[in-house]
């Protein structure tokens, strides 16, 4: 058949139809010409072949396409192609679909000529194939299907080359349906190519053998076509609210109630192949032929053919039309078979579009239009380049050529009253009357070197604008042109840019402001309240004031009085778009039209929106030029790049559609690997180690894709909405666990802005270290370690208490320590002073003649201070010890001299014990060592002491000898001995042993030895037997010096003259009878000044100064005399004190004494202090106590 060659011939593309001819399209009854501009869709877009046979759109509001190299679903971004791969048994069977079908659950079907059927899961995204298998009657008639139908109960009904089939449940084989009108052979339907289930769910079947109608109850009727006995060759049927239309090859049908098929009566309706028909929601009836599209604007109207121009931006993209489709938003999509996919956007009737079209001699001459006007006669003047002016017929698309080689491309244009044309130019004006040549104004050039515009004046002549010269008046009788006069706040004002005659004055805008015509001057001048330091790019009157564009923004004024008061101003921070306006229009709704380089914009005043229009309107250009022209029916045309574009802003409404949003991709990134999810699912769950989840959505709507808007917001992690412009997709890294929603809105170039339906939970799950039972684990640990912790601290706060205590009892034992040693320096001051009185008067006692019981008592006496002399040395020793200010002061010293001297102290108190006392000392001792003598002597005469003590008859031996590197010392006793109990104690303070004489000592003794040579570095031992006598033994290392010292010698025949400085008479009495009695002159004064004042009035070989005197004390008398003398002169200076301390000494001595004696003093101890520091004597250590 016919039908079936034709068909073939279609989908292979085996024998290409050449197009045919541009058409004339049939002008409109009234209001705006149709001139439908589509956006096409083509393999470079992405779509996998320019042969597209069908189109279906999904309950979400993608559009798929089924083509000649596979499935494409388009979702107004990207296309997504599904194809057959050899090695994939999961996807498509056959690239070539000419059937796509979406069952009630939202299935994708897919049929073709070798495809079989295919069903698509989407969750998988794998088709499962149904084909023909001879062995099993239950199978596909044939692989060849032509056409698919669901209904209402879910029934598949499937059009092959062998007849109809319908499916049965769960998918479990095909029924081969049989007409009874052509017999019990199933085949006998021949080839189904149509099929269509109306709103009363009857069956509508297109064979090969006839159009046939199945009802409910399942039985079928054949439908005639009227005035025919010839079957019907159906390619298609549809329709909606009762009507079916039926594409065929002898035009359009329509089929009414008594199943007659009647052509489409309607002028210029197509009456060959027609194979596809669609009626749009505004009732528009389109229908596709193979040699282009036809619509019918309303009911009975004229059929306008629309052909393809593929030259041309916005005309349909092939020729040949094979199925088309309305979307949800009211657009019309048209699938070719030779040029892809043409949308048309559902306000594409909005805008009209006049262009040169090439072989046309009715089109304009040049698609860039330069500039417009009106005619008086209902048509529009149209300017162009190169001096070219045409006239348009708005209502037909017809246009006649006027004028030719003018000189420049025209810039504006004005008819006046009587019919004649000014046309300005680029360097010239012109007036053009009807049957005569163009007339140049100022042919010369003196005035209009660079007009603009051109506009009658309420005078009568003419006005032109120019560009950098302001404005000019021009006699029309007379041609005469003269300057108009005009206020001039800068320099700028000479740029104008519109001239516009209102309320009978002009207003002039330019690049220096705006200016208005004063009748009564006859001038134009600056307009109050209007600011002139910008340009004013255009303006237009409302019904309140007067609306200006200026480059930043829109501003509004009213009248007040001769005064315009700015009352509101739109900039970006209100949504201004940045857009460069030549021209603005208000309209009757007082919503500003702006019309510029960037497009056409239309700002609502009342809602504060604007909105762009664009090839969504059918604005297949928006670079408009200035000048447009306003026809009585309210249409306007404005230049452009792109032809003539005509609208009525009062007749554009707003599109409220809400188009469907909802999400296409989940994908994260799982073990290092991209991981998609499918987006059917309400809920996903992200593991611990998961990354990178992208959520891609989409806003269906395909009026203005780009224009769509998204902005997410995820509850949980974003405080606000996060605006993504165009881009519907967000990635999310680094999620915290926890539970998230997921929002999503959109907004399409209406501005509705829709909810994503369903919100998107996601729940994050917690590392291991991060869930409920970790965190028992961290409470226990941490309470584990509060408890640790609490401890530690505990401990520490005992040990910081047990630090404290120490150190409060260190300070308060050095408080004690220091208290005692200040005790005992203080006591030994006081005692030292009386002792001094006693034990001088006592030698001087025994230096007088006495009886031998008078002389025993003296030496009693005598002994009995020494004494006590020694237990307070002792005491202040010890002391010292424990306050670590007991120092030695080794120096060069001969041992035997200080043995002996030891010896003969000793000799006495045995003597008057009865006992023996032995010195016996070795040959090898060296004639001197290095060390501290005086704690040396000290140490043994505390040895002899406590031997001479407790020994009651025999003898005390004192032993010494050299050792390797110092002096060893014993010394033995015959006397009780000691135990081992006592022995154990003996070196601690205040202990002695156990015997008689017990309490006849201090106990300090042997204690103060044990310290004395443990800081010389030696060591004492013990070695005792009770019955048998004791026996200590002292190891003290001493160095021998590198030059022995010399020996003092003292001139015993020679007598000094001698200053005392002594505030205590007793002590005074003494020291003058010890010095007197071995032949010195002794002076005697009681204080500082006295002391001064005898050194200033004779000589003295000495002076001896105590350090506690009343006033000046002895160190600031040392430094006053030693500040007195004169070079070479040199007082000695001996110091004879009572006090005890350690730095005493060496306090002296830095004020400039020479010598320091410690109070009691002996003649002998005098005598050598004296012979030290005497010249011709050599200083020495000093002299114990």
């Amino acid at each position: 058949m016919l039908a079936a060659a034709l068909l073939g011939m279609a989908l292979g593309v085996a024998a290409p139809v050449a197009p045919a001819a541009a058409a004339t399209v049939v002008p409109a009854a009234s209001g705006l010409l149709p001139t439908p501009q589509f956006r096409r869709y083509a393999t470079t877009d992405g779509l996998p072949s320019s042969s597209v046979y069908a189109v279906a759109q999904d309950r979400d509001g993608a559009i798929w396409f089924g083509t000649k190299g596979g499935i494409a679903r388009y979702d107004g971004v990207d296309f997504k192609v599904f194809r057959h791969a050899a090695d994939d048994p999961g996807s498509l069977y056959d690239n070539g679909i000419a059937s796509l079908l979406f069952d009630r659950d939202g299935t994708l079907w897919a049929a073709g000529l070798e495809a079989g059927l295919n069903r698509y899961d989407a969750a998988s995204g794998r088709f499962t194939h149904w084909g023909n298998d001879p062995h099993d009657p239950a199978s596909l008639s044939s692989d060849k299907v032509w056409s698919m139908v669901a209904d209402a109960e879910g029934n598949l009904w499937i059009g092959t080359v062998r007849g109809l089939d319908r499916m049965r449940p769960g998918h479990r084989g095909f029924e081969h349906v049989t007409n009874p009108l052509l017999g019990t052979d199933p085949a006998a339907f021949g080839l189904v190519a149509a099929l269509y289930i109306d709103d009363r769910q009857q069956l509508w079947i297109g064979s090969s053998r006839g159009l046939f109608r199945r009802d409910i109850a399942g039985s079928i009727h054949r439908v005639s076509q009227d005035g025919t006995a010839l079957p019907i060759d159906a390619w298609h049927i549809d329709g909606e609210a009762g009507e079916i239309r039926v594409e065929s090859t002898h035009g359009l049908l329509l089929v009414g109630s008594d199943d007659v098929a009647r052509p489409l009566a309607s002028v210029g309706a197509p009456d060959g192949n027609v194979f596809a028909s669609a009626r749009d929601r505004n009732g528009r009836l389109w229908i596709g032929t193979q040699h282009g599209l036809f619509v019918q604007m309303q009911p009975s109207a004229p059929m306008l053919a629309v052909t393809d121009q593929p030259v041309l931006h916005g005309d349909l993209p092939g020729t040949w039309v094979w199925s088309m489709l309305v979307d949800h938003e009211g657009g019309l999509w048209v699938t070719m078979l030779d040029g892809g996919v043409g949308y048309l956007a559902p306000g594409w009737n909005d805008t009209s579009r006049f262009t040169h079209i090439p072989d046309d001699p009715t089109s304009l001459r040049d698609s860039i239009v330069t500039a417009m006007a009106r005619g008086h006669d209902g048509r529009v003047w149209v300017g162009e380049r190169s001096g070219r002016v045409d006239k348009l017929d708005p209502h037909t698309g017809k246009v006649e050529h006027v004028l030719s080689g003018l000189g420049g491309d025209v810039l504006g244009m004005t008819q006046d009253p009587q019919e004649r044309l000014w046309i300005a130019v680029r360097g010239a004006l012109y007036r053009d009357t009807l049957g005569q040549p163009p007339q140049r104004i100022d042919p010369e050039g003196h005035w209009l070197k660079h007009p603009l515009e051109v506009e009658p004046g309420p005078d009568g002549r003419m006005y032109a604008r120019t560009f950098g010269e302001g404005l000019f008046r021009i006699d029309q009788d007379t041609l005469a042109v003269t300057r108009v006069a005009m206020d001039q706040p800068n320099q700028r004002v000479l740029w104008g840019s519109q001239l516009t005659l209102h309320g009978g004055c002009f207003w002039y805008a330019s690049d220096g402001g705006m200016l208005r015509m004063s009748p009564d001057r006859d001038r134009f001048e600056v307009i109050p309240g209007v600011t002139n330091d910008r340009a004013v790019n255009a303006f237009d009157f409302d019904d309140g004031g007067i609306w200006m564009v200026r480059p930043d923004g829109l501003e509004h004024y009213h009248y007040r009085d001769d005064t315009l008061v700015l009352d509101r101003t739109v900039d970006a921070s209100q949504g201004w778009p940045s857009i460069n306006v030549v021209d603005l229009q208000v309209d009757a709704a007082q919503r500003v039209w702006m019309l510029g380089h960037d497009g056409l914009w239309r700002f609502d005043p009342r809602t504060g929106r604007f909105r762009s229009f664009g090839l969504q309107n059918g604005l297949a250009n928006g670079e408009f030029s200035r000048g447009y022209a306003v026809m009585p029916d309210g249409n306007m045309y404005a230049p452009t790049l792109g032809g003539v574009a005509g609208f009525n802003p009062d007749r554009i409404r707003d599109d409220n559609t809400v188009s469907p949003l909802a999400v296409t991709r989940v994908s994260l990134r799982r073990d290092g690997k991209l991981q998609p999810l499918a987006p059917q699912q309400q809920a996903i769950t992200l593991g611990w180690k998961d990354r990178g989840l992208n959520v891609a959505t989409r806003l269906f709507s395909y009026v203005d894709p780009a224009a769509n808007h998204y902005r997410f917001r995820l509850r949980g992690f974003d405080s606000t909405w996060i605006d993504n412009g165009n881009h519907g997709e967000r990635e999310f890294t680094g999620l915290a666990p926890g539970d998230y929603v997921l929002e999503v809105q959109a907004a399409g170039a209406n501005g509705q802005w829709v909810h994503l339906a369903h919100p998107l939970q996601i729940q994050v799950q917690a590392p291991p270290w991060q869930r409920w039972w970790a965190w028992l684990g961290y409470v226990l640990i941490a309470l584990l370690g509060i408890w640790f912790g609490l401890w530690i601290w505990r401990r520490r706060l005992a040990r910081r208490h047990h630090v404290a205590m120490v150190e409060q009892q260190r300070q308060m034992a050095e408080a004690a320590s220091a208290a005692k040693s200040q005790f005992l320096a203080t006591l030994s001051h006081e005692i030292r002073t009386p002792m001094t009185g006693v034990m001088g008067m006592a030698e001087l006692l025994l230096s007088t003649p006495l009886n031998p019981l008078q002389h025993d008592y003296t030496q009693a006496m005598q002994r009995s201070g020494s004494m006590l002399l020694k237990l307070l040395n002792d005491a202040l020793d010890l002391a010292r010890i424990e306050a670590g200010r007991l120092e030695l002061e080794p120096s060069p010293f001969d041992p035997r001299q200080l043995l002996e001297e030891v010896a003969q102290l000793e000799q006495g108190l045995a003597h008057a014990k009865g006992l023996r006392f032995i010195l016996e000392m070795s040959d090898d001792l060296p004639p001197q060592w290095v060390g501290d003598a005086l704690r040396i002597k000290q140490v043994l005469l505390n040895l002899a002491n406590n031997a001479l003590k407790f020994t009651e008859h025999g003898e005390v031996i004192l032993r010494a000898r050299r050792s390797d590197d110092g002096l060893l010392c014993s010394v033995s006793d015959t006397g009780p001995g000691i135990s081992e109990a006592s022995q154990a104690r003996l070196f601690q303070r205040f202990a002695q042993a156990e015997s008689p004489q017990r309490r006849a000592g201090s106990g300090l003794g042997l204690a103060i030895c044990r310290e004395l040579v443990d800081m010389m570095g030696g060591s004492i031992e013990l070695e005792s037997q009770l019955g048998h006598g004791s026996t200590f033994r002292v190891y003290m290392p001493l160095a021998e010096p590198a030059v022995a010292a010399p020996v003092d010698e003292f001139a015993s025949g020679r007598h000094y003259r001698l200053l005392l400085v002594e505030d205590d008479p007793i002590v005074a009495t003494v020291i003058c009878g010890l010095l007197e009695r071995e032949g010195h002159r002794v002076k005697h004064v009681g204080n500082g000044l006295a002391a001064l004042g005898e050194l200033a009035h004779a000589p003295f070989d000495a002076a001896l100064l105590d350090l506690d005197l009343p006033g000046v004390d002895g160190f600031q008398i040392a430094r006053l005399i030693r500040q007195r003398e004169h070079a070479g002169q040199h007082l000695p200076l001996l110091a004879v004190t009572a006090r005890s301390g350690t730095g005493d000494e060496a306090k002296a001595r830095e004020s400039g004494m020479d010598g320091f004696l410690r109070k009691p003093v002996s003649g002998e101890q005098l005598i050598t202090a004296l012979a030290r520091v005497v010249p011709g004597t050599v200083a020495s250590e000093e002299l114990p106590a």
